[in-house]
């Protein structure tokens, strides 16, 4: 995934659709770890927001179920080695071409649909990345 164009490609967003753009980072012992961008289609997360995010205390995939109707049955990851630019050093807190974990990964729906585009940086030099999906 390189950018927008990669996105709206894999989500199959037309002209003039709208993107839920989601920006986070995720925390352990209060230490920045997770750099994450979460992209999805406006017309089935329209009045998704920040706050919502925020609020919402169980697994982001449950409130898209709950809220949205929208089920993720599967996932494609990609995983790949990179340094970090600028955008990591400013969030993580590393070094400028610091090795961070790239995984890049498209969610689908019924229907092999795919409804999320996500891009997380990973800082791994005292933690690991595990996920099962299924």
């Amino acid at each position: 995934m390189r950018g927008p164009a990669d996105v709206t490609r894999l989500l199959d967003i037309k002209a003039g659709d709208s993107v839920v753009y989601i920006r986070r980072v995720q925390r352990f012992d209060n230490v920045p770890i997770i750099l994450e961008e979460i992209w999805l289609p406006g017309v089935i997360f329209k009045g998704l927001t920040a706050e919502r995010l925020v609020e919402y205390k169980g697994p982001m995939y449950g409130l898209f179920e709950a809220e949205f109707g929208t089920q993720m049955i599967r996932a494609s990851e990609k995983l790949h080695a990179v340094a970090a630019d600028e955008a990591a050093v400013a969030t993580l807190g590393v070094e400028l071409g610091a090795p961070l974990l790239s995984v890049d990964r498209v969610s689908y729906t019924y229907g092999d649909k795919p409804v999320e585009v996500r891009r997380a940086l990973y800082l791994t030099a005292h933690h690991h990345y595990h996920n099962e999906l299924s």
